[in-house]
């Protein structure tokens, strides 16, 4: 297994919360002091704090007595204060993690700036003038996905035909698979049908000009290296077959032509049709 490095921002986020937390415990130490007849100043119990961090988590933490007298005098944290400006409440995170999940389920994928534009009207209609007019800002999703990168990821899209969009849908599957148990086990008269006279079929079709991008080699200095090919765009389409029971038989490959040429089965290790 691969173990990702952390994000700058990620590690930002780290030490934030182990500041939180130790000034959490500074805080605790003071009250604890304001009960003794002489108690310590600010500065000795932030170096208690510290001291105490290192030695349960080998990591170094600065505790200001600043920011110490601050916090017990009813001021916010940091973490705090930001959740008081942020535009979306946490329920107005959620709908709008739902809508990016619900869509991509749907096949309609949200983009960053999809994502902005959906923020926008929700911040806008709740925040009124106050919203600025630039609305959120450049990073704002970026940001927003990082943070809730437990629930949601960016990938690169790929095409989907709509015919293929109409035909998955969980009605449509249901459906098919009911039919399917239906006949495999032998509805009403018909005999069941075992594993090793099932068959399944897909197929593939290819344009014999049209290469994929590879990893190749030239000269040092060129940014573009081009790849000739035959410009043919006729379709070769492939087909494939397995049985139930583990057993395949040979691909089959279909081109253009009205007779069979014996070049065709020229190299040919796999057999095919």
């Amino acid at each position: 297994m691969v173990k990702r490095a952390k994000t700058q921002q990620q590690q930002n986020k780290e030490a934030t919360d182990l500041k939180e937390t130790w000034i959490q415990r500074a805080i605790e130490i003071y009250h604890q002091e304001q009960q003794l007849p002489k108690p310590r100043s600010q500065e000795k119990i932030c170096q208690q704090a510290e001291t105490e961090c290192f030695q349960l988590t080998k990591k170094v933490v600065k505790l200001p007595s600043s920011t110490l007298d601050r916090r017990v005098k009813g001021g916010r944290s940091h973490k705090e204060g930001h959740k008081g400006q942020r535009w979306l409440n946490d329920e107005e995170i959620e709908a709008v993690l739902q809508d990016i999940i619900l869509n991509a389920q749907c096949s309609f994928p949200s983009t960053h700036r999809r994502i902005k534009e959906h923020v926008d009207k929700i911040a806008h209609a709740r925040h009124g003038n106050i919203f600025p007019e630039t609305r959120v800002g450049k990073d704002w999703t970026h940001r927003f996905m990082s943070n809730n990168n437990n629930r949601i990821s960016a990938y690169w899209s790929k095409p989907l035909d709509q015919s293929r969009v109409r035909a998955v849908n969980p009605a449509t599957k249901v459906q098919y698979f009911k039919m399917l148990k239906e006949d495999i086990e032998g509805n009403g008269d018909n005999d069941v049908i075992p594993s090793e006279l099932q068959y399944g079929v897909d197929e593939s079709g290819f344009q014999k000009g049209v290469g994929q991008k590879e990893r190749v080699f030239g000269a040092l200095g060129q940014k573009i290296q081009h790849q000739q090919r035959s410009g043919d765009r006729e379709n070769i389409t492939v087909i494939v077959t397995i049985c139930g029971d583990g057993t395949s038989t040979a691909p089959a490959v279909i081109f253009k032509g009205e007779g069979f040429q014996a070049s065709w089965n020229q190299n040919n290790p796999l057999n095919v049709l």
